[in-house]
């Protein structure tokens, strides 16, 4: 199997699995980017030791590239083809159900602001906040506010939609609306709303009124698709699709890299196929922390590069990863999926490759002149952990391996943070409770006591006291492991 994945990685850079269709010809804004794609691609699968590769691009309302790299199943030798090869799409299905949710809300078969419980027959969401309920806005903007309580259920179970969303209930522990929380269960939730709405399996009503009018023949949003996807993890042993009663969260569905060209098109090009409104209704911001910040959605993601607005999906499952990114100043779409998780277990990253792209094919941009205001700051000090860390499940141990965010007062009106992603940043007030990146492009901000939130992250963060820091746990975890073995050794 290594002599194999060596075959494929020394191949990479010069073979193209498949003959791609008939493509068009790139906006003359993007000349070269064929052979700028290849050089990125085959450098992050040598250096990660990835097996197999797609991207697929659009732009100017037309598929511009769609390309294979390396293999898709290494024990067969089987070569990437952007056509046929299926890839797991993991959290890019939300989008289908996102789709979906809506289609049926312009028929007047949900409404986005109805209390989820007033659909449930088989079982109901817990009142744990009287008076307000949870509604599929919140469900398709992540704002419901459910504990992140689900790996058991998700990893270990096959179950009907249904029993799975009923016996794997997480607890609510914020109020929905107050803070956007990437969550699984929520989006799996709405797709059971699918289910009761339109009287039809959640795959069945997927395959005929999200895939079918797009083309999108070759796509199953039924676990583990048709069988015939292979994943491999970092050491690149293959591994089959994970699959639970989360399915119209992503875990299991499958696409081809030129189905997932198609959707791209029919977003860009907001395709009344997807249902009327409904493309720009998805891309529209629906919710953010404060007015200063980019937001979300419904399920995508508004995020930016040194100024240049993108939107982004992306999607996760072992030793499979996918990124889709808009960037509408090119008027282009990407997705890029890889079928290993390589030695950084992010696969090839999409949301790197576009950034390069961007520095490449869009003049740089200098960060708007803002004028700090000078007020005192001790308010937003403190210690901030991520509101997708859990409260109530064991998933809580993952806390003691993540590094909170540290907000200190620098003495002149400004912050400075550690934790968050690019190491230590000072940041000035330039609004109350909203600070620019001094020199940079970033954003976060204080929309509430004790809350921190990011420009463009599906996460914000709750502030913790000195007891719950994850140091403090993992030290008297590691003291009482050593007081463990000590006592052993004395026997």
């Amino acid at each position: 199997m290594i002599k194999r994945l060596l075959a494929g990685l020394l191949a990479v850079a010069a073979v193209l699995t498949a003959p791609a269709p008939a493509l068009a010809a790139p906006p003359p804004g993007l000349t070269g980017l064929e052979e700028w794609i290849d050089d990125h691609v085959a450098a992050a699968m040598a250096e990660e030791g990835i097996p197999g590769a797609a991207v697929t691009v659009i732009a100017g309302g037309e598929q511009i590239i769609n390309k294979g790299y390396g293999l898709a199943d290494v024990e067969k030798g089987i070569p990437v083809d952007p056509d046929r090869s299926r890839f797991l799409v993991g959290s890019q299905a939300k989008l289908f159900t996102a789709q979906a949710a809506l289609q049926l809300v312009h028929e007047g078969k949900l409404d986005l602001d109805t209390d989820v419980n007033e659909y449930l027959s088989t079982f109901q969401i817990e009142d744990t906040y009287p008076g307000q309920p949870i509604t599929l806005r919140h469900l398709l903007t992540y704002t419901a506010g459910f504990d992140e309580d689900h790996m058991v259920g998700m990893l270990a179970h096959q179950e009907p939609l249904a029993e799975g969303l009923a016996e794997y209930q997480p607890a609510r522990v914020r109020p929905p609306g107050s803070g956007v929380v990437y969550n699984n269960y929520g989006i799996a939730l709405a797709g059971h709303l699918v289910e009761i709405a339109s009287g039809m399996p959640y795959a069945d009503y997927v395959e005929q009124h999200v895939f079918r009018p797009l083309g999108m023949n070759d796509s199953d949003a039924r676990c583990g698709g048709k069988g015939d996807t292979v994943a491999h993890l970092g050491d690149g042993t293959p591994t089959e699709a994970t699959c639970g009663y989360m399915i119209p969260g992503g875990t299991g569905p499958t696409s081809t890299p030129a189905d997932m060209g198609r959707y791209m098109l029919a977003q860009l090009t907001r395709d009344p196929r997807l249902g009327p409104g409904i493309a720009a209704e998805m891309q529209r911001q629906q919710h953010t922390e404060h007015p200063g910040l980019r937001g979300i959605g419904f399920v995508f993601e508004h995020i930016q590069h040194n100024g240049h607005p993108l939107l982004f999906k992306g999607g996760e499952m072992p030793g499979m990863n996918s990124y889709m990114l808009f960037v509408p100043e090119l008027d282009l779409g990407i997705n890029v999926v890889s079928n290993g998780d390589g030695k950084g277990g992010e696969g090839i990253d999409g949301i790197e490759l576009v950034e390069a792209l961007v520095d490449t094919y869009l003049p740089a941009k200098a960060p708007a002149p803002r004028t700090p205001i000078h007020a005192d700051v001790d308010q937003y000090t403190g210690w901030y952990q991520a509101g997708r860390t859990s409260r109530f499940s064991m998933y809580k141990v993952k806390a003691l391996w993540r590094e909170p965010v540290h907000v200190t007062a620098n003495g002149d009106g400004s912050i400075r943070t550690t934790g968050l992603s690019g190491g230590p940043k000072d940041w000035d007030q330039v609004e109350p409770g909203l600070f620019a990146e001094r020199g940079g492009w970033g954003l976060i901000a204080f929309p509430e006591p004790g809350q921190l939130a990011i420009d463009g992250s599906t996460n914000v963060f709750d502030r913790i006291g000195v007891v719950d820091l994850p140091q403090l746990h993992l030290g008297m975890l590691g003291l009482g492991a050593a007081t463990g073995l000590l006592a052993v050794a004395r026997r």
